[in-house]
């Protein structure tokens, strides 16, 4: 009996000086540094010019645009029809019908950068996009 206490007292032992250890080495202070960042980031703000208003339709080239949704082009018509009846003079250019390549969501920054040209280059005075469903 004395051969098992002694050998659980040695073993208590043993154990308490491994589960101390790293009490002893984490004991030791060491001083730390921080780069504190803001996930934010910087802003930087650019005032843009409002473009004129426009005070009539009479004259003007009004483009309309489509996205490609389901019933965006129903609507785009028959606001050209409003528009050729109430406004005889203006000139209403459905992009949808002359360049198929538009009726899209555009999905990346680039291709929205190639449609603003593309309508850019119809010289429109008032542009309206349906995004229906």
């Amino acid at each position: 009996m004395k051969r098992s206490l002694g050998a659980v007292v040695s073993f208590m032992m043993v154990v308490g000086l491994i589960l101390a250890m790293p009490a002893f080495s984490i004991a030791k202070e060491v001083t730390q540094e921080w780069e504190v960042i803001n996930p934010a980031g910087v802003v930087q703000i650019k005032q843009a010019q409002l473009a004129p208003r426009i005070t009539t339709l009479e004259g003007k080239t009004i483009v309309l645009r489509w996205n490609g949704k389901h019933n965006g082009d129903n609507f785009l018509n028959r606001i050209a029809e409003l528009l050729k009846q109430n406004v005889p003079s203006a000139k209403v250019v459905k992009l949808y019908e002359i360049d198929k390549t538009t009726n899209k969501i555009s999905g990346s920054s680039a291709e929205s950068a190639r449609i603003a040209q593309v309508i850019k280059g119809l010289n429109a005075d008032i542009v309206i996009a349906a995004q229906t469903d």
